[in-house]
């Protein structure tokens, strides 16, 4: 099943694709096309082992406050969530108002990852909505509490319909 994940680099925002099925992992950034990867962690927290076109290579991923600060080959690469005008790594219209969290598209919830009563924090995600074979993570653009969650598991929704309610926090 594939996801798709929007991230910057230097300002830029770039999506990425990864696929995994029928055994095999791909990865596509923006329109270039798809390449297969083996990814493996070493069991060194952060540190993972990548096989691309034959060629093996390791990563290094640790936190940077928001970011991921993603060290290959000795490149450092700084990535930051992407969010498209309404602040929540997903396309979509309008911004929606403090409290509220909508469907950025039409589609399948596939997952609901907050309940009543959580504590959510800016840019978390809080439902994963399936449309056109894609996951799409649906992501919070303020932090509060959880106070009414209207999405179901398996049930279409349609674009803005309210997917979860929340008291944002003060400030």
């Amino acid at each position: 099943m594939a996801t798709r994940h929007r991230f910057q680099v230097d300002g830029q925002t770039h999506v990425v694709v990864v696929d995994e099925s029928g055994g095999r992992l791909t990865v596509a950034i923006d329109d270039a096309p798809p390449v297969e990867v083996d990814v493996t962690s070493s069991g060194v927290p952060g540190l993972f082992s990548i096989i691309s076109g034959g060629r093996p290579t390791r990563a290094y991923v640790t936190r940077d406050g928001r970011n991921l600060r993603v060290v290959v080959d000795g490149r450092t690469f700084v990535l930051g969530a992407s969010g498209s005008g309404r602040g929540r790594g997903a396309s979509g219209g309008a911004t929606d108002p403090p409290g509220k969290i909508s469907a950025p598209l039409a589609g399948v919830v596939v997952e609901i990852r907050v309940a009543v009563g959580d504590r959510i924090e800016a840019r978390q995600s809080v439902v994963v909505i399936e449309a056109m074979k894609m996951q799409n993570e649906v992501q919070s653009p303020r932090s509060g509490v959880v106070s009414a969650v209207h999405a179901e598991r398996g049930v279409r929704v349609e674009k803005s319909e309210v997917l979860v309610e929340y008291t944002p926090d003060e400030g």
